[in-house]
């Protein structure tokens, strides 16, 4: 039986499961992103997928199943592209630049996707997914943490400001995440270099300037 919960596929981009499950995974996420996950029932996205409620749990188990799909498998891919990023680039501002590029396209790879995430981190917590999104939230900060450790590692942030400059990153990357998928603002392809030039222009030390 194919349950895809807990973070065994991402319906939505794998090619190994069946078409009709990655379309039932879409129009959860619209449902999710634009209703809430609560206020969803399993009978309004099996309405929307066109499927029946059998259907849906062959592939997800329930719908707990479902929001765990589009949360978890997603989000690991998100942490995993940073890690390689974070292993490969060596050079500061490239590095943070993609780290930031890597967040962004994964929202634009499916915005409702990723409105029902941003809900769920900035909202009420789904049934069995607080602990998922605590655990991808700490991971995500560590990576970001780590990337501000390459700053000071390489003399452009001094080590008191680097929390400072931890939040300021985390803001900037949010906010215009934010607007992007409620306001329909572009994530242009310039926007993260300018972003680090921004952090850089505020939190380097002062013999960075000179």
């Amino acid at each position: 039986m194919p349950v895809v919960g807990s973070g065994a596929t991402d319906p939505v981009a794998s090619e190994e499961l069946a078409p009709i499950a990655r379309h039932i995974a879409r129009e959860a996420a619209r449902l999710f992103a634009a209703r809430g996950y609560d206020a969803t029932s399993v009978r309004e996205i099996v309405e929307a997928a066109g499927v029946t409620k059998p259907t849906m749990y062959y592939y997800f188990g329930s719908k707990e199943g479902l929001a765990e799909a589009l949360v978890t498998a997603p989000l690991d891919g998100l942490c995993d592209r940073m890690r390689s990023i974070l292993d490969r680039e060596g050079e500061p501002r490239r590095m943070l630049a993609r780290l930031i590029e890597a967040n962004f396209e994964f929202v634009r790879q499916d915005p409702d996707r990723g409105r029902f995430i941003y809900g769920l981190f900035f909202g009420p917590l789904g049934s069995g997914l607080a602990s998922e999104l605590a655990r991808f939230a700490e991971r995500i900060e560590a990576l970001w943490d780590e990337a501000m450790g390459r700053f000071v590692a390489a003399g452009l942030i001094d080590r008191s400001r680097v929390r400072g400059a931890v939040a300021a990153l985390r803001g900037l990357v949010i906010v215009h995440t934010i607007e992007f998928l409620y306001r329909g603002t572009e994530l242009g392809p310039g926007l993260p270099a300018r972003l680090v030039a921004d952090l850089l222009e505020g939190f380097a030390r002062r013999e960075a300037h000179r």
